[in-house]
């Protein structure tokens, strides 16, 4: 395949455009057809790109092989200042990439994005004579596949380390190397992933980091190699805010395992419902210590969309991101032994009264068509009683307790 190179100083910004909801009133973005699900969205490539401006990266450019409509790159450039080659196979792809670096640069982020070069080509050959500060690679996967196994990849691992390996620039750390991968990856394809890493560059740091953006889902998994890996820690959760304003929240450990330790809930006890995606990644245990100082945790459920602990007292939230990661938090003022059915919701709501509860939300597993019809049969319910607290129902695993809990924060 020839290799063209687009220039951003040329680019053809008269194309249509789509508005991404995280990026700041004025910033458009292009996209080829069927792209724009695939995009990283705006506010989560330059909060990335601001934590990568941290690790000191050696010089030269940064290098994107398989670049897509150029999102990422764009923020790298941006917030480093640096120039930017990215490689695209689809030319309406690469074209979209061309354009969005020129709309990002006329944001008033600098000469560094119209000095970059969007190549047309393939991005498994590294036949370029400068060395580069740092890789990032985002590679292709089917859409509908269940497995996002690793010889989906397109272009795989192998393939781009062989081609770059020699052409990355190293600091006290080695080479600055992102991998964008899929966030189904489970515990034995990241063995593999490292092992694959290790295969180049042996006993080379790595940190796993786990971006979300709410809702208890990863939206991004991405492993940061050499001069990227934290001196200190193996995994790092980022929760992105939905104001673009706020500051994203950043923990970094290693990974703990949840305390085996259960023992059923009481009266009077706290019950707290966490972030998922928080959870999955392992580092729960560094947060909760510090939002739950000096108290003992019991974990409930541990799997899902609704991981579940219950302690002693109420939960200290130092800063309005803290608050993020937990869904739901309240102190049990009943317990109620019975399942949740369309014929046993009158139960809950006869329990309910003497609380004054006028909102109740169901935070249990459901069958999704039973869910709504329960939800919405509650809150007719109470509102005819005209309660004013507001509270929310968990259930205790393995059994058919239900527990009231009344919301303290």
């Amino acid at each position: 395949m020839n290799k063209l190179d687009l220039n951003p100083n040329e680019a053809d910004l008269s194309g249509s455009t789509v508005i991404d909801s995280t990026a700041p009133e004025g910033l458009l973005f292009h996209y080829a057809d069927e792209a724009k699900p695939l995009a990283t969205p705006w506010q989560v490539a330059i909060e990335r790109a601001k934590l990568v401006r941290k690790c000191n990266l050696p010089a030269g450019m940064i290098l994107d092989p398989a670049c897509g409509s150029g999102i990422q790159l764009a923020a790298y450039c941006a917030m480093l200042s640096r120039e930017g080659l990215g490689i695209e196979m689809d030319k309406s792809t690469a074209m979209a990439a061309n354009s969005n670096l020129k709309r990002v640069a006329e944001q008033g982020f600098g000469q560094s994005l119209l000095d970059s070069t969007i190549r047309i080509g393939d991005g498994t050959l590294g036949e370029i004579q400068q060395k580069f500060a740092m890789l990032h690679l985002d590679p292709a996967r089917p859409r509908n596949s269940r497995t996002h196994g690793l010889d989906e990849m397109a272009p795989t691992l192998p393939e781009i380390f062989e081609a770059w390996k020699d052409k990355l620039n190293h600091g006290e750390r080695g080479p600055a190397i992102l991998l964008d991968l899929s966030p189904r990856l489970d515990s034995s394809q990241r063995s593999e992933v490292e092992e694959i890493v290790n295969s180049f560059w042996p006993n080379i740091g790595k940190t796993w980091v786990w971006t979300s953006r709410g809702r208890g889902r990863v939206d991004r998994l991405s492993l940061w190699i050499g001069q990227l890996s934290s001196p200190v820690a193996s995994r790092r959760f980022i929760r992105i805010p939905p104001d673009i304003k706020d500051k994203p929240l950043v923990i970094e450990g290693d990974f703990e395992e949840a305390s085996e330790h259960r023992r059923p809930p009481r009266k009077g006890e706290h019950v707290s419902i966490l972030d998922a995606a928080l959870v999955e990644s392992g580092l729960a245990p560094h947060f909760l210590r510090t939002v739950l100082p000096d108290q003992e945790i019991i974990w409930s459920i541990t799997e899902g969309r609704r991981p579940q602990i219950h302690h002693s007292g109420s939960i200290i939230f130092e800063n309005k991101q803290q608050r993020m990661l937990v869904q739901a938090t309240g102190r049990i003022v009943k317990l109620v032994h019975s399942n949740l059915s369309m014929d046993t919701i009158s139960h809950i709501v006869e329990a309910s009264r003497e609380y004054g509860f006028g909102k109740l939300t169901l935070r249990v597993a459901l069958e999704p068509q039973l869910q709504p019809r329960l939800q919405g049969s509650l809150d007719r319910q109470l509102s005819s009683k005209g309660g004013a607290h507001v509270g929310f129902v968990a259930k205790q695993p393995h059994d058919s307790m239900l527990l009231l809990c009344l919301e303290t924060q």
